[in-house]
């Protein structure tokens, strides 16, 4: 389930650290995507992997590796640079960094790319709405 972004804030910058960590991504300049109405959830989750070993009476399970995650973001549209920025990267191959900080100053960093931004209906309630699509590339780090 999305979790209401009140009186949280999310950032795009196009650069992406040179490491990916904690200081890394802080070092990067960030711009502020207004008008976030709702974040997807975000963390890291790791797919696994099916192992069969000679003489056990079962096959267990290994992480493989972190597992594709998409982050769905929904914005009312408005004319504001961090929206323009997320609006020219859509379908780029390049990757952008995100953070978001919450109310408490704990942020969240992360690179991922937008593949998709799509306009709200055509009704009075959805039609200044747009939903981002974010694919994260990167382990998600929490700074507390």
């Amino acid at each position: 389930m999305p979790t209401s972004l009140a009186g949280s804030t999310l950032a795009v910058s196009r650069s992406t650290p040179t490491e990916a960590t904690s200081a890394g991504f802080a070092a990067l300049s960030y711009t502020q995507v207004k008008g976030v109405k709702v974040f997807g959830e975000i963390g890291n989750q790791y797919a696994t992997t099916v192992k069969n070993c000679i003489g056990m009476a079962r096959p267990y399970q290994t992480m493989s590796g972190l597992a594709e995650l998409s982050v769905q973001v929904e914005l009312i549209r408005i004319v504001d640079t961090g929206q323009d920025m997320l609006r020219g990267v859509v379908g780029l191959d390049a990757a952008c960094s995100y953070r978001v900080t919450r109310p408490d100053g704990s942020q969240v960093y992360f690179t991922a790319q937008v593949n998709g931004l799509m306009n709200g209906g055509f009704t009075s309630t959805s039609i200044a709405e747009q939903k981002c699509s974010m694919a994260v590339l990167s382990k998600v780090i929490e700074v507390n």
